[in-house]
């Protein structure tokens, strides 16, 4: 009888602590669990997320604070003003006192008058001809009065001429219709070139008073010779 009591014990202590983890009171020591569980990481979160504000509101804060203010090179401090000052106060203008300049004045003649060189130009005009001998161009005329001039230093007569065959020779002069004969000098002798040349006589002399001049032309073959321009280059002094 007092061996079979500790063995009744042993199996009713069995039985408490079967009935102890039974499917009820393990479900309620998982909801417990879960739910401390949950408490601790909430805890964890919210510290986590409360630093996070801080450190964010620091570095707002570090963001807006002015950065210290730097000395700029191109603003001259009070002392360097007193200094600029102090030599503008000390400054003397220099006077520059301009010197005479030369004027240009006429050359006296040895009659006491000033000497003025001025060129006067008496055009004829263009034309042309092909005559063997001497021949009026028509329309290459113009009166000239040579005591209108003043002192008259030289007179010229010059002409362009080409021929479009290129292969004669040509000759152009002045005539005084007025008192009937050629203006001595004034003949030019063209070679004949398909391109037009200038052409310039020696110096000549006009008759004295209101005259007629005419241009008159010849040919050497009779080939069309072009006169492009004609005029009288009258210089006095």
């Amino acid at each position: 009888m007092d061996a079979e009591e500790p063995l009744i014990e042993e199996l009713d202590r069995k039985q408490r602590l079967k009935g102890f983890f039974n499917h009820k009171n393990l479900l309620i020591f998982l909801l417990v669990f879960l739910f401390l569980n949950v408490i601790y990481i909430d805890m964890i979160l919210t510290k986590g997320l409360n630093n996070q504000t801080i450190i964010q509101r620091f570095e707002s804060v570090s963001s807006n604070t002015p950065p210290a203010a730097t000395p700029n090179p191109n603003i001259c401090p009070q002392s360097c003003i007193s200094q600029i000052n102090t030599a503008i106060g000390s400054y003397k203008p220099v006077v520059i006192t301009p010197l005479p300049q030369p004027t240009s004045a006429p050359v006296p003649q040895a009659n006491g008058s000033s000497s003025q060189v001025k060129e006067y130009y008496v055009p004829f005009g263009s034309g042309s001809g092909n005559s063997s001998a001497w021949q009026n161009v028509p329309g290459l005329q113009a009166s000239v009065d040579s005591s209108a001039y003043g002192s008259i230093k030289s007179v010229v007569f010059e002409a362009s001429l080409h021929i479009p065959t290129g292969n004669e020779t040509a000759s152009v002069r002045l005539y005084d219709a007025t008192q009937n004969h050629p203006v001595w000098n004034s003949q030019i002798d063209f070679n004949g070139n398909t391109n037009s040349v200038f052409l310039a006589s020696p110096n000549i002399s006009l008759d004295s008073g209101n005259n007629i001049y005419d241009v008159q032309i010849k040919t050497q073959l009779q080939y069309t010779a072009i006169l492009d321009q004609s005029r009288l280059h009258i210089t006095t002094q």
